[in-house]
């Protein structure tokens, strides 16, 4: 498992799930899928996705920020 922090919150990845607390104040959505993870930390007008895939590659994590 590996954990990440952003400034919405954090996510830990495991095989195939993840587990995600939001900071104060942010919303959290999680979509899945059998290829990949996506955790989004939401509040006012800031967005922070972190991405988990792993469809014909090693597990790759990515963030971004809008």
């Amino acid at each position: 498992m590996k954990g990440y922090t952003v400034d919405g919150g954090r996510v830990v990845f495991g095989i195939e799930r993840a587990d995600a607390t939001p900071g104060s104040g942010w919303q959290l959505q999680v979509w899945k899928t059998e290829q990949w993870i996506r955790v989004t930390f939401t509040r006012d007008d800031r967005e922070i996705s972190v991405i988990c895939s792993w469809y014909q590659h090693t597990p790759l994590v990515e963030i971004e920020k809008r």
